[in-house]
């Protein structure tokens, strides 16, 4: 009889875990654009747990002149970024700006460890989060 529960029991504790999609890997990809850049973040869920996330931004250069270009290729718009969202500054891991074809391109990772204060903060729904950035202006989906 007390087998029969341990195994009752582990399998409901299963079928919970596999309907709620815990260990299911989901990415909400989000853009937006502001003052002609377009911002994309991606963020990696395993479960109800942030994994992974990473930023892009695209600038279309095609109304600077080749002069300005080159200016601009001179500087470093990773720290940029950096300091345009300087409360996740030390976050920043793997940046890479670029300028080619006349878009400047800039891209990210963000360290997920150094943006949630604490453990807690690595969880969240993938629906609460998306609503959230839809809220502030992203359009965004599920994968």
């Amino acid at each position: 009889m007390k087998g029969k529960r341990i195994v009752f029991s582990l399998a409901v504790v299963i079928s919970l875990l596999v309907l709620s999609g815990c260990g299911k890997e989901q990415i909400l990809r989000c853009k937006v654009t502001q003052s002609k850049v377009d911002v994309g973040y991606n963020v990696t869920f395993k479960g109800s747990k942030i994994t992974k996330m990473d930023l892009s931004y695209d600038m279309d250069l095609t109304s600077y002149t080749d002069a300005q270009i080159k200016l601009l290729e001179e500087k470093d718009f990773c720290e940029v970024v950096k300091t345009s969202m300087s409360q996740y500054k030390d976050a920043f891991m793997n940046c890479n700006d670029t300028i080619a074809n006349k878009h400047l391109s800039v891209t990210a990772d963000l360290s997920v460890d150094k943006i949630a204060n604490n453990e807690l903060e690595k969880f969240s729904s993938i629906e609460k989060s998306k609503e959230g950035l839809e809220k502030m202006g992203y359009t965004c989906t599920i994968e």
